[in-house]
């Protein structure tokens, strides 16, 4: 985005789908018998809340067809991934689509009535378009080569 006049983001493809889980392990296990899916990479990430409240989540990865797959599961705290567990139960939590410029394309979209529901400026941004459909978008940092 040059000018900073608002525009339609031209998606291409899914990049990833994010699931959240109570139990990556056994959601793994299951696929992975299931339908061969795999193999899986883990990555626990944690820190403080904005309230300065401990969190933890673990995240696990696997490639399908090109698409990333992304289990969050919640473990400690209550963050973004726990709340929406409590209120829809598991399953499909978004769609991610990789961009240059995250912070401009989040901007982007709030231009357009959007909005920011969870980010980390640079890297990601969970959007709700407010609109119908009721799925989150992820504009996320398109990986260096």
């Amino acid at each position: 985005m040059t000018d900073g006049a608002p525009h339609q983001l031209p998606l291409k493809k899914v990049d990833q789908i994010g699931i959240v889980v109570r139990d990556a392990d056994a959601v793994i296990k299951s696929w992975s018998a299931l339908f061969g899916m795999g193999p899986w990479s883990y990555r626990e990430m944690g820190g403080k809340d904005a309230k300065g409240r401990d969190f933890k989540v673990k995240l696990a990865f696997a490639s399908l067809g090109g698409v990333q797959m992304e289990l969050i599961q919640p473990v400690e705290g209550r963050i973004f991934h726990s709340a929406f567990l409590e209120e829809h139960g598991e399953g499909l939590h978004h769609l991610g689509f990789y961009v240059d410029d995250v912070d401009a394309e989040a901007a982007n979209l709030v231009k357009q009535g959007a909005t920011i529901l969870n980010t980390m400026p640079g890297r990601f941004a969970y959007m709700g378009t407010g609109g119908p459909g009721g799925v989150i978008f992820e504009v996320i940092k398109k990986p260096t080569p």
